[in-house]
């Protein structure tokens, strides 16, 4: 079976092979991973194509440190605040000011003509007693990713966050979007691959745990690791594993990012839409009292999910995480009361009383 890619490839290897800057063989080499065929046939390709893209981001983030260093230009920098930081991105006139407006009650013009937000603007959105950084970025367009109309630097608030809302008002916004995010090495449509390579010092060679995961011979395995430079290391597969998924797992410039994609006139239910956008942080809120005491809930903890009872207690007092005993914690019915570990780990809207 051979590759057999179509003429759309062809044209894209045509403008890399031409391809004077880095960023315009990242963007031909995006097309080329694109237009080439996915089948069996073609995995090797993909997955050499995937690792050189790989590589000329990595020089390309190179360059823009030494040209920050030159002073090329103002960088944007917006500094974090709350339980987290949201942007919203999207093409001109998608509604991105109404939305941060309508979440933050934060004044900012809105207008039908294109490029109304010439700079970041920022509110602060309140929920549940927390705080959460919303951050409305300047249009992007097609050709943000190759530095077009301030691109590259938009770009940056959104590798910076720790979430993303994309307005749009069709599927080819959207894709605009996603796509330029992509290029910028920036992923909003899937998970990282639960794949993970660890350097391996005590034994020669490479191990595999996870074999059932394995799409691909292990020597094909052993093959791309080395030439990314890997040649001892521990890889655990959580999830099925082909040549494209481990060439992804090898590229440190991905950056991957919670979405929630909002058409414009569709925000819907003010409340619901609160509770969607501060899930895209993956935190939870819980209360803490004191022996005796009411619960505080005026002054709420967020945090991540998956905190245990320990790491509650290290935020009231860094010491308290060694010396926590037990905890009493009391549910969503706010009735009955559980005598738990150390190690519990807290739910969404938990009160917590930690003895120590």
């Amino acid at each position: 079976m051979t590759t057999n890619p179509g003429p759309e490839y062809f044209l894209a290897q045509e403008r890399y092979d031409q391809a004077k800057t880095t960023q315009q063989k990242i963007a031909a080499l995006t097309e080329m991973i694109k237009y080439c065929p996915k089948h069996k046939a073609s995995e090797k390709l993909v997955a050499e194509l995937t690792y050189k893209l790989a590589r000329l981001k990595q020089e390309s983030d190179k360059e823009k440190v030494q040209q920050s260093k030159r002073g090329g230009g103002a960088s944007i920098n917006v500094k974090k605040d709350g339980a987290g930081q949201i942007v919203i991105l999207g093409a001109p006139n998608s509604g991105k000011s109404y939305l941060l407006k309508m979440l933050t009650g934060v004044d900012v013009e809105i207008a039908e003509y294109p490029f109304t937000t010439t700079k970041p603007e920022i509110g602060m959105m309140g929920y549940r007693g927390t705080q959460v950084q919303v951050v409305e970025v300047p249009a992007l367009i097609e050709g943000s990713s190759e530095g077009k109309a301030n691109g590259t630097q938009l770009l940056s608030l959104a590798r910076n966050a720790d979430a993303i809302i994309v307005m749009h008002r069709d599927d080819a916004e959207k894709g605009m979007v996603v796509g330029e995010l992509a290029k910028a090495g920036i992923i909003i449509t899937r998970k990282k691959p639960r794949i993970a390579i660890l350097p391996n010092s005590e034994y020669q060679g490479i191990t595999v745990a996870g074999k059932q995961f394995l799409k691909i011979s292990e020597k094909e395995l052993e093959d791309t690791l080395k030439r990314a430079g890997i040649y001892k290391a521990s890889v655990l597969l959580e999830e099925d594993t082909d040549l494209g998924k481990l060439t992804e797992a090898l590229d440190e410039s991905l950056d991957y990012k919670n979405a929630l994609f909002i058409k414009t006139g569709s925000e819907g239910n003010l409340d619901e839409l609160k509770a969607k956008i501060f899930g895209l942080l993956e935190k939870i809120i819980v209360y803490t009292k004191k022996p005796g005491a009411e619960a505080d809930l005026n002054t709420p903890m967020c945090v991540k999910e998956g905190s245990t009872v320990s790491d509650i207690a290290g935020l009231v007092h860094k010491e308290m995480a060694d010396r926590v005993k037990y905890a009493k914690v009391w549910g969503s019915s706010k009735l009955e009361v559980q005598r738990v570990g150390k190690e519990y780990r807290l739910k969404d809207g938990d009160i917590v009383d930690i003895s120590a």
